[in-house]
């Protein structure tokens, strides 16, 4: 499955149950994704390591994340417990999904 398709069956999975929805990937990155209201919420990480630059764009991309949205923190990467991430938030405008 492509990664396009990982993020919408997880935006899909936490739209319609009201949870956070998760997949570990085999690189070795996590997607998580939650839906409240009309805002989505994707946060990327990597245990041990930073998520890495380019990889982190090809997340951005693949997955749709719009250029206004914003991202937490707003610089370098967050670490909590042994994973470093990066999250974005935004609200949907038109339902694209």
């Amino acid at each position: 499955m492509s990664l396009s398709g990982i993020y919408l069956d997880l935006w899909r999975t936490a739209q319609e149950t009201g949870q956070d929805a998760a997949r570990d990937l085999n690189g070795g990155a996590r997607l998580a994704v939650r839906v409240a209201g009309d805002v989505t919420t994707l946060t990327i990480s990597r245990r041990a390591k930073h998520v890495g630059a380019v990889e982190l764009r090809t997340f951005v991309r693949d997955c749709g994340v719009p250029s206004d949205a914003a991202r937490y923190p707003a610089d370098g990467q967050g670490q909590h417990g042994e994973s470093w991430y990066v999250a974005f938030r935004w609200a949907e405008s038109g339902g694209k999904q």
